[in-house]
């Protein structure tokens, strides 16, 4: 760059970088700072085989009514989600209507089951964890901790605190008598400090799910332009110093935020910029999307459950006590799926009599691929039975630090157009559907964003070091762009 163009250009870019990093410094240090916590620790969750610890085995002699006999009891009429357990004395059916709100009637009866009251609740909470409770609150909406889409807590709940050493909180269901979710204390300090900062997740702005995203996007697309900013100006400034030694023009603190941003600002500009595509901007990753694909596997004909046999009708649940049943929709036909204490499911017929097609607990491979082939403007090329994880379908962060990855083996049929789904061949559910743009982004968002390649074994301790040595990178660049941030805005005031 000629003498005079780099004159005019460095008089912009000198204080676009310097106001870009007055707003975004100590965002940036945050995100990193988090992003690290976030290696190790994730936001609390609650697997299926912690929920069905909570739930009592279900007797199948007591299950005599049939859903559709509770459902009219309710008032409802073909709701979306439908499940059978025991929360507390008696066994229950729960069904959601058309607002999203849950309903419950006794399974043994079908008269509608009372909500949980106060008492109950603190009686619950006590008999399950065998601890005393210090306190007792009514949400009438999302907390902190069940804010996220991940946590299906059918509201208003009841925040049981128990008197114990890991300073747990229970979430009961306060409509279906359920206990849905817990958190510990240590899970909280650690939430706090990694996913609630990372993903800007305080409560009140969380709800607000378009604000919410909005904020996130703006603050990531000025991230961006903050860091590629630096990058650019820190090249442009590069020049030979013998008096002070190096290639930096600078001394103290801006020498160091000029040798790490030389160092780091590719990393930090990279790893901002696919946090930014983690919200999908403009939806790009929905333009191929083919909304049939899945929507026809879950598609039931209007009246499904009219003729769902009692579970007390079925003989291959006779001899079995689930922890929890729920009625499954595949590719127009209705199951009871029944979930052991370890959240292992198994399918089986909802009428007895009819043959519906369950061998051994799972659909027959023949059931799935005459279910997947007829799509209406996708045409099926092929589908393989995978044992193993590949690129696209695979152990995440979250499922890492859980410990608990999506399940295998799978069915993965592919279409025209590039579309592909793995399917779970024990209940025919969809378990991931993808599109070219959206393996696209699998490595513009997981790989930038979590050094998430094959190649680099994530979750290795090769990776582990590597990710820990990059982020820590960033953290310290982020924190000398703060500290003269402060410096500025300290000697703009004594001005």
């Amino acid at each position: 760059m000629t003498g005079p163009l780099k004159k005019r250009t460095l008089r912009w870019l000198i204080p676009l970088h310097r106001y870009l990093g007055l707003g975004m410094s100590l965002i940036l240090l945050l995100w990193f700072a988090s992003g690290i916590v976030m290696m190790f620790e994730g936001y609390p969750r609650t697997p299926d085989h912690e929920r069905m610890a909570w739930l009592q085995p279900l007797a199948m002699s007591e299950l005599t009514v049939a859903p559709s006999q509770a459902l009219a009891r309710l008032g409802l009429d073909d709701p979306e989600g439908l499940r059978i357990n025991r929360p507390g004395e008696r066994p229950r059916l729960h069904a959601m209507d058309d607002d999203g709100q849950w309903h419950s009637a006794f399974a043994d009866t079908g008269e509608p089951a009372p909500p949980l009251d106060r008492e109950q609740a603190v009686e619950r909470a006590e008999s399950l964890s065998g601890s005393g409770v210090a306190s007792i609150t009514q949400l009438d909406g999302p907390d902190q901790w069940t804010v996220n889409s991940h946590v299906r807590a059918p509201a208003p709940l009841w925040r049981v605190a128990l008197s114990d050493e890991a300073g747990t909180h229970l979430y009961l269901s306060r409509p279906t008598g359920e206990v849905i979710h817990s958190t510990t204390f240590h899970e909280r300090v650690w939430g706090y400090a990694g996913p609630v900062i990372h993903w800007i997740y305080p409560t009140q702005l969380r709800a607000l799910s378009g604000l919410w995203r909005q904020v996130v996007l703006w603050l990531s697309g000025i991230g961006t332009l903050a860091c590629l900013s630096g990058v650019i100006l820190g090249l442009m400034l590069m020049r030979r110093n013998k008096r002070r030694g190096g290639i930096s023009p600078f001394r103290g603190w801006f020498r160091w935020h000029h040798y790490l941003g030389l160092t780091f600002g590719a990393l930090a500009t990279t790893w901002v910029f696919s946090g930014l595509l983690s919200m999908a901007p403009f939806h790009w990753t929905s333009v191929d999307r083919e909304p049939a694909l899945t929507q026809h596997l879950g598609r039931s004909s209007p009246g499904a459950h009219d003729d769902v046999a009692a579970p007390s009708a079925i003989a291959t649940l006779s001899d079995r006590r689930p922890h929890e049943l729920q009625l499954h929709r595949f590719h127009g036909r209705v199951y009871y799926k029944a979930m052991d204490e370890d959240g292992n499911e198994q399918l089986h017929t909802s009428r007895p009599g009819i043959d519906v097609p369950v061998a051994a607990g799972q659909l027959p491979p023949d059931v799935i691929r005459s279910a997947l082939a007829p799509v209406e403007d996708a045409s099926l090329t092929g589908i393989t039975r995978q044992s193993r994880y590949d690129a696209h379908y695979y152990a995440g962060r979250s499922e890492r630090i859980g410990g608990d990855g999506p399940p295998l083996p799978v069915y993965r049929a592919d279409y025209d157009g590039g579309a592909r789904l793995y399917i779970d061949p024990a209940t025919g559910r969809p378990l991931q559907h993808s599109t070219p743009l959206s393996r696209l982004n699998r490595w513009l968002y997981n790989g930038l964003h979590s050094l998430d390649f094959p190649i680099l074994n994530p979750g290795s301790l090769f990776w582990y070091g590597l990710v820990l040595a990059l982020m820590s990178g960033g953290t310290v660049l982020c924190l000398t762009g703060t500290w003269l941030s402060i410096r500025h805005l300290r000697r703009r005031r004594k001005a």
